[in-house]
């Protein structure tokens, strides 16, 4: 039987979890020949199954055409449908359409419900062309779902969190250090419109393997665990936003408040931000809704080779892989910023 994945693994191949019922013949008729390669493809398909190019749409297949919603890398810019539903939609979704929205999302059924539930837009897909995005905007909105389409340009993934790492305020302004030489930025409380409070967790997986007869033999491996908690500010005129990681952090700002331990200190601080910063939207949802956005925005996991290296004569080859949740916090962060300006300027 197939395990779902847990939060901080890499999903398996979304199409185990597919319903079987999916697959289908099609007549000769029904097949789309590609116009770079001429091959024959499915009306199912956007782009050819063997060389990737765009397939024009079939007189009668429009309605046979489904996402292909493949997983995108690192560096690629891509195009997210994002989920408008509110929680009072949750029992009025018939069930027949939630199934089948589910199915076009690549989403058990049970999981759309609680993102229809969840009363935050919600990432439902992430799809490589704008156009993929359209097909499945249209198919949902057919079935009583509201989305929007998001651009990571839009959204401003590429560009990374400010870490701070100290800050001072007085009853106009806070002002954030980087480093101590940095001459620091002051910022209004006014212009403060989100605080976005998690967890990030990283894992490092360390492998070495020897060569063995007849195949690779695992020698010893390692494994390293941490996890702290992260505070995000967003302001009103600045793409970036400010991080503030709880275990490298100065809280002498909190003066007498200050304690011994960084988890209390933390909490204070982000207490005495709230505070400060009245007019801004506070958001401590993420870590329950961390597994609602595995589909569409997936832990990073990166495994790097740390060469071969001669122990006791015989050679090792060592290998590292590092998962972690920081870009999907920051994806959380900067679509909730999206909305919340928004609303704003409404």
């Amino acid at each position: 039987m197939t395990r779902p994945p847990d939060d901080d693994e890499t999903p398996p191949d979304i199409d185990a979890f597919a319903p079987r019922s999916e697959a289908r013949a099609f007549a000769p008729a029904q097949l789309v020949a590609c116009p770079a390669c001429l091959r024959a493809n499915a009306p199912t398909r956007m782009q050819c199954l063997y060389c990737g190019a765009a397939l024009p749409v079939a007189a009668d297949g429009a309605d046979l055409r489904r996402p292909i919603l493949r997983p995108l890398e690192a560096w690629e810019q891509g195009y997210n449908v994002v989920l408008l539903a509110r929680a009072e939609d949750a029992p009025n979704v018939p069930r027949d359409a939630l199934v089948e929205a589910a199915q076009l999302a690549r989403l058990e059924p049970e999981q759309l419900q609680r993102m229809i539930a969840a009363r935050v837009p919600l990432p439902l897909a992430r799809t490589a062309a704008h156009e993929e995005a359209e097909l499945l905007e249209r198919r949902l909105a057919s079935l009583g779902l509201q989305v929007e389409i998001v651009a990571d340009e839009t959204l401003a993934f590429d560009v990374p969190p400010q870490r701070v790492r100290r800050l001072e305020w007085d009853e106009e302004a806070l002002t954030g250090w980087a480093s101590a030489d940095d001459a620091g930025e002051r910022v209004l409380w006014s212009d403060v419109v989100l605080l976005v409070a998690g967890r990030i967790s990283r894992r490092q997986i360390e492998v070495e393997e020897r060569q063995g007869r007849t195949e690779r033999e695992v020698v010893e491996t390692r494994e390293f665990y941490e996890d702290e908690g992260v505070l995000d500010l967003y302001m009103t005129d600045a793409a970036h936003n400010w991080r503030i990681m709880a275990g490298s952090f100065d809280y002498s700002c909190l003066e007498e408040q200050k304690s011994l331990l960084a988890a209390e200190n933390f909490t204070r601080l982000v207490a005495a931000l709230r505070t400060r910063a009245s007019t801004a939207v506070f958001d401590d949802n993420y870590t329950a809704l961390r597994h609602l956005l595995q589909a569409a925005w997936p832990v990073a996991e990166q495994t790097t080779s740390g060469g071969l290296r001669r122990t006791r004569g015989r050679l090792r080859l060592n290998a590292t892989t590092s998962v972690t949740n920081e870009p999907q916090f920051t994806r959380y962060g900067r679509l909730r910023r999206y909305f919340v300006m928004r609303a704003r300027n409404t």
